[in-house]
């Protein structure tokens, strides 16, 4: 009987030829190599090829519009750990590595890659069964190639998977930096608060275990914190204008925790992909509570 090879997501073939497959006994997918990338076979959608664990979009690294989780506006970033290049999972490295850079895998026209060359403020790249994430450890940060600059009334949407390291951890959306309050200052602060530009929004809060943290501004100036989807963490009024240009982040206080991906859109999103979103972090990441549809 003929069986697969096995290798594990670190341990890929470096020069494969087209249609070398294998099982992955890490993630337990069976994957091929298409000629330009691994792919997992999916024998449920039709597609067959189709990356059915992985979020489709418009010049994205895959773009298979009649994949299970495709959405009609694509990131203008989009850092995930599980392709820490940016590029293919295979380059990932050994668990426990301090990384000095973490790519944008977004592939829009602009790149927002992060990095760091001081030794002692990269963080570390980790294994958790199939899930990876970039640990932090509040003094380490990634600055971006490019920044993103979001004026009065210009939207945006940041949609982030990680959790904090204790319950009274600093824990910030990514990506931030800090003029005297932070460059978009949202998250959970020593005090239990989250604060958007110096206000607090919210008491109490404990971000230690594994959650989807996103954080929108509409045409009105409304920003406003969901926590694992369409639950509201409270709402404020501002003009100022939100800056993003670093992981971690690189200005006031630093996150203490762990960052497994993180979206920026320029936009606010459709109920329709932000359901989308929530099925295929759901579908990644299964230490996650059940995300409330929008």
């Amino acid at each position: 009987m003929a069986t697969l090879n096995t290798v594990t997501s670190s341990t890929r073939p470096a020069s494969p030829a087209a249609g070398e497959a294998y099982f992955e006994t890490d993630t337990n997918k069976i994957i091929v190599w298409t000629g330009s990338e691994w792919t997992e076979i999916v024998s449920d959608t039709g597609a067959g090829l189709a990356n059915a664990d992985e979020i489709h979009y418009s010049g994205g690294l895959f773009t298979n519009v009649s994949a299970p989780y495709y959405i009609s506006t694509a990131p203008k970033m989009h850092f995930d750990a599980a392709i820490l290049d940016g590029a293919d999972s295979a380059n990932n490295p050994s668990n426990g590595s301090s990384i000095s850079a973490w790519g944008d895998r977004s592939g829009q026209a602009t790149s927002y890659d992060g990095s760091q060359s001081t030794g002692s403020s990269q963080p570390s790249f980790n294994v958790s069964g199939a899930d990876k994430y970039v640990s932090f450890d509040g003094g380490d940060f990634l600055n971006l190639a490019n920044s993103i600059n979001r004026a009065t009334t210009e939207a945006w949407t940041i949609i982030q998977v990680g959790n904090a390291a204790t319950s009274t951890s600093i824990y910030h959306i990514a990506p931030n930096v800090g003029s005297s309050y932070g460059s978009i200052q949202t998250g959970v602060y020593i005090n239990g608060q989250i604060y958007i530009r110096g206000n607090s929004i919210a008491t109490g809060v404990d971000y230690s275990p594994l959650n989807v943290f996103t954080v929108t501004r509409n045409s009105s100036n409304t920003v406003e914190a969901f926590r694992d989807g369409n639950s509201s963490e409270g709402s404020i009024a501002t003009t100022n204008t939100f800056v993003f240009d670093s992981i971690g982040p690189s200005g006031g206080s630093k996150t203490t925790g762990n960052i497994y991906e993180c979206l920026f859109f320029d936009s606010i999103l459709s109920s329709t992909d932000l359901n989308t979103i929530n099925s295929y972090l759901s579908n990644k990441y299964s230490g996650l509570p059940s995300l409330t549809s929008w």
